[in-house]
């Protein structure tokens, strides 16, 4: 009779639910939320939309389609995506595959990291990191043991071996892994299971410098009929195969910044020659350390970089963050109190303030509103008695 372990031919597409930790059978399942020892790059697996991403080189994450572009929390820091950026892979007979790559306004001081060079082979031990659902409590089903999903989530990695090669699956080159039960797994090793939440992890062989990305966690396949948010142990996990997809993938992430056709440093003008901060089409920045209101700098000490970040820049050519036009941005002290620009001078709420003294229509109101409290406190006087001059006296 067939089993539910071997009846896996419902694919479940890991879609936009909470996001948590790639499964493991290990413990008590809440371990592996920091980096290995034989870490292959658990600091570059983010959350992107609740899902997840993977931050690959030169600005650029790599992720499922159905993730979807957009800001990837990395170590708690939030990277936003450059609107517009996303680019989606294709197969030879121009379908188009579940994977895409976007591009970060501000990189990550991450190295990057290589797309394996060689096909996927069976058996090879993986580790698999994303930002999937926690386990639950145990359970089993048609006689098959596994484990609940609970709603919390939480980044996790665990390790698997390739268990099957060379599909496709929802148009998208495929390798497997099947979640197994292991009574004594060998040290270092944690079975683990590709859950909701995991879409756009990633899957790397290998450690430390020599780790290779080699897949993009996108899918769950599970018995017909199984209880939803389960793992049963003959359950698989789909891997986005990205050595089908490499070429592409590097054709896209490896051109400069200037010659992208992207808006990367946000001063709306992209690459050479309209971008001041290019200085050639190979050149691998849009800004410009020459470029005071281009060159990624708070060159004023006002909080505010850049052409069109600071008012003071008219554009990305302007040699100087301070506007004239401004008192609280020109360099000078207007007013004579010793103080000078925002933040400096009290007067200045902002550098785009006109004057570096309170506008005096405010000190008009405040002084009319001081009148007006004060004709009011006589008004309501006791008949005969002077007005209450103390402020020790708190009103309710």
């Amino acid at each position: 009779m067939e089993t539910a372990a071997t009846s896996l031919v419902a694919l479940l597409a890991l879609l936009a639910l909470q996001a948590s930790a790639a499964l493991i059978a290990t413990g008590d399942g809440t371990g592996n939320t920091t980096a290995p020892a034989s870490d292959p790059g658990f600091n570059r697996v983010g959350v992107v939309n609740g899902l997840s991403g993977v931050y690959f080189r030169n600005g650029w994450v790599l992720t499922a389609n159905h993730v979807g572009e957009g800001a990837i929390v990395l170590a708690g820091t939030s990277y936003a995506a450059i609107p517009g950026s996303t680019v989606r892979f294709t197969n030879p007979n121009s379908t188009k595959a579940d994977l895409i790559a976007f591009k970060l306004a501000t990189r990550p001081a991450l190295s990057d990291v290589a797309i394996t060079d060689t096909p996927a082979t069976l058996n090879t031990l993986i580790t698999v990191i994303g930002n999937g659902a926690d386990r639950g409590t145990a359970t089993s089903w048609m006689s098959v043991s596994g484990w609940q999903w609970l709603g919390s989530h939480t980044m996790r990695w665990g390790t698997n071996r390739i268990s099957k090669i060379n599909e496709t699956v929802f148009d998208t080159r495929t390798f497997r892994i099947t979640f197994d039960q292991i009574s004594n797994p060998p040290a270092g090793q944690h079975e683990a299971d590709i859950v909701t939440g995991d879409s756009g992890g990633g899957a790397f062989t290998g450690s430390g410098g020599s780790a290779e990305l080699a897949g993009i966690l996108f899918a769950h396949a599970t018995a017909v009929g199984q209880p939803g948010s389960t793992s049963l142990y003959g359950n698989e996990g789909l891997i986005v195969d990205l050595y089908a997809y490499r070429d592409g993938i590097l054709a896209v992430t490896d051109r400069p910044d200037c010659s992208d056709g992207l808006d990367d440093d946000g001063d709306g003008l992209s690459d050479f020659p309209s971008d001041p901060g290019c200085a050639s089409v190979t050149d691998a920045s849009e800004r410009a350390s020459a470029l005071v209101c281009d060159n990624g700098s708070d060159d004023d000490g006002d909080g505010l970089i850049d052409f069109p970040g600071d008012p003071g820049c008219a554009n990305g050519s302007d040699v100087w963050e301070r506007g004239a036009v401004y008192q609280c941005d020109n360099g000078v002290d207007d007013d004579l109190d010793l103080a000078t620009d925002f933040p400096n001078d009290s007067g200045c709420l902002h550098p785009s303030n006109p004057v570096e003294a309170p506008e005096p229509g405010l000190a008009l109101l405040l002084g009319a509103g001081v009148l007006a409290l004060t004709a009011t406190a006589r008004s309501r006087s006791p008949r005969g008695l002077a007005p209450q001059t103390s402020s020790t006296r708190s009103t309710r």
